[in-house]
């Protein structure tokens, strides 16, 4: 009889129907009687009429290990979920773990369960191991309010879907990109926090019970079991309603699809009227040697009338063939083209339509137009495909770190260029966490400081074999390619821009904040979180000029994969959206459309590509001069 009353209350507490499908493979349920012994155990305690719970202190870096026998019967299961009844303490300071097998470290993920400091729920998978391919996060639409007791559910269906439920009320849900199946890992399973990174990743708050099934169970089962045997039901809190957003206008039309890409490269030429683009008659494929793009721009003051201006056969879908305004010029533009076996670059003036071509591509240029600092699109295109061009293949494809390739230097009046930076030189610069030897290196991302003295760039390298992994390292030089400096050699940093000549915003992972943005001083190293538990995804930023808003964006979030577009006021905290828009599930991998929102050079415009209007991906055009120009309040 005592086991039978044991075994229903724990049952109340942990969310588990008694009847229904066969029971989880692992269960974690406090006991008053037998409390868990060892170091930085929780303490168990009482909590009202929802009987014993752990007791987790983040500060304290408690944990729970979990007995890895009966986690291993999971991954030979077609399916995962996860069933925890928890309560919140006090906002998290950290992204924490409720529940996980995730431990950063090269073949170390399989999944977890957790709490932003923003109260949003999340679930991560992987299906390699590492987070940089193969893994998927989902994260809840609404968020956990302190002191209430909740039902988590996470779901996780291999290769089809993946969705959190908040006291049986879907909170997020994704269908695209899904891990096919789970990672088996060595990893260790806490409870309460993340396997090597205690310090980081504490969950601050009680846990009556969590329980993962090696089982599909369905949404109807999910509102069942947190109706019936939890006994709760309330919604969690949505969250904040965006204000009105500025008015909106789509700048270019179907049939055909119209798109600038990337973020960092001007699109506006001085005056502010005439906003660049590129044109397909297709999508969702990678391009074809001789898929030619059009090049043209928009008068925003004529109708938005398409000017066609050229046409290109070297590009991709997320940087397209590099199309730019020639910084320091009121009529010329550039971009890259491929002639036969070689990549070119033209500049057009686009009013007299006088074209030179230079006998190389570009990529960054310095802030007075004369210089341009350029990567190996051949190799690029073999590294990261949507980011290097079809055509003559990588002539040291099988190399790792060739030392006739790497960065280029052109001079954009004579058209000369001349190799900088090798990959052979990144074999030079040690590596804290790992052997730099050891992949395959391409470099991207090239951006010159606003004073023209040095630029940034990316160098990336890949591992083989099972639980290969995805570095990165950011780095500046001189215009000249020397005194090569590593600003983040963390391994984790994603997109970036200078603030000033001395200080780059970067998306980047450490593991005292994990994923945040950080302000990085170019000359020491140093970096400081920016806007921690504001902006929490990573997005395609930049600083609206005189450095007051960052402009930024998110990937596709949310039940309705939405992407955010907004502004972020740095000194008073305030974020202004300037919409949500819907990104169809055909819009992934190499041909996804993502926002990458671009400002005019007066800083009271911004541009951007979104699919969500219905006719493919288009431009768009929102005034928010008004906006940044209003006094800030928090």
């Amino acid at each position: 009889m005592r086991a039978h009353v044991a075994s229903l209350l724990a049952g109340i507490a942990l969310g588990v129907a008694v009847a229904g499908p066969p029971g989880p493979e692992a269960t974690f349920c406090p006991s008053p009687e037998n409390p868990p012994k060892g170091e930085k155990m929780p303490a168990v305690v009482r909590s009202g009429d929802r009987g014993a719970a752990y007791q987790f202190v983040s500060a304290q870096e408690t944990r729970l290990p979990a007995a890895d026998w009966q986690l291993q019967t999971i991954h030979r299961l077609p399916c995962l979920t996860i069933v925890a009844t928890i309560q919140l303490e006090q906002a998290p300071r950290a992204k924490c773990a409720i529940v996980s097998r995730w431990q950063t470290v090269d073949g170390g993920r399989s999944f977890e369960l957790g709490v932003y400091p923003s109260r949003e729920v999340f679930f991560d998978v992987s299906g390699t191991g590492n987070w940089d391919a193969g893994a998927r996060e989902v994260k809840s639409e609404a968020r956990l309010r302190v002191g209430r007791p909740y039902v988590i559910a996470a779901i996780f269906e291999p290769g089809k879907r993946m969705a959190v439920y908040v006291n049986g009320h879907l909170a997020g849900e994704s269908r695209a990109g899904v891990p096919k199946g789970l990672f088996v890992t060595k990893t260790p399973c806490y409870v309460g926090n993340r396997p090597g990174d205690e310090k980081a990743c504490g969950f601050d708050g009680l846990v009556y019970g969590v329980a993962l099934y090696g089982w599909l169970l369905d949404e109807a089962w999910v509102k069942r079991n947190a109706a019936e045997t939890a006994k709760l039901t309330e919604a969690p809190e949505p969250l904040p309603r965006d204000p009105e957003p500025p008015p909106v206008r789509a700048i270019t039309k179907g049939p055909k699809f119209h798109w600038f890409t990337y973020y960092d490269r001007p699109q506006f030429d001085p005056t502010c009227r005439y906003a660049l683009g590129l044109e397909v008659d297709f999508e969702h494929r990678s391009p074809k040697p001789d898929d030619v793009i059009k090049i043209g721009m928009v008068d925003t003051q004529d109708g938005d009338r398409w000017i066609e201006l050229g046409e290109s056969r070297a590009w991709c879908w997320q940087q397209g063939p590099m199309l730019q305004w020639r910084p320091g010029s009121k009529s010329e533009i550039l971009w890259n083209d491929r002639e036969g076996d070689r990549f070119v670059c033209h500049i057009l003036d686009v009013f007299t339509r006088k074209r030179r071509t230079i006998p190389h591509p570009v990529y960054g240029l310095s802030p007075d137009g004369r210089i341009s600092v350029a990567p190996d699109f051949q190799r690029l295109h073999d590294t990261r495909p949507g980011y290097g061009y079809a055509g003559p293949p990588d002539p040291w494809k099988d190399e790792a770190a060739p030392r006739e390739s790497g960065l280029w230097r052109v001079d954009l009046e004579t058209g000369e260029a001349r190799l900088i930076v090798s990959f052979a030189d990144m074999l030079k610069i040690p590596f804290a966490h790992g052997d730099v030897a050891a992949g395959k290196h391409w470099f991207n991302v090239v951006l010159f400081s606003p004073d023209g003295r040095r630029f940034l760039f990316l160098d990336r390298w890949t591992t083989s074999g099972r639980g290969s992994r995805w570095f990165t390292r950011m780095l500046t030089a001189s215009a000249e390619g020397r005194d090569i400096r590593v600003v983040d050699g963390d391994g984790r940093t994603s997109h970036l821009f200078w603030r000033d000549p001395t200080h780059i915003l970067a998306w980047a992972w450490h593991p005292s904040h994990q994923g945040a943005f950080y302000l990085h001083d170019e000359g020491t190293g140093k970096a400081e979180p920016v806007a921690r538990g504001v902006l929490t995804h990573d997005g395609h930023c930049s600083y609206l000029p005189g450095g007051e808003w960052i402009l930024n964006d998110t990937y596709p979030t949310g039940p309705r994969r939405e992407q955010h577009v907004f502004v972020y006021h740095v000194a008073t905290g305030k974020l202004v959206s300037l919409g949500r828009y819907h990104s169809p599930p055909a819009y992934t991998g190499e041909w996804r459309c993502d926002t990458h929102p671009r400002f005019s050079p007066d800083g009271k415009l911004v541009c951007f590509d979104s699919p969500h209007g219905g006719n493919g991906r288009q431009m768009y055009l929102v005034d928010i001069g008004a906006l940044v120009a209003a006094p800030a309040a928090p």
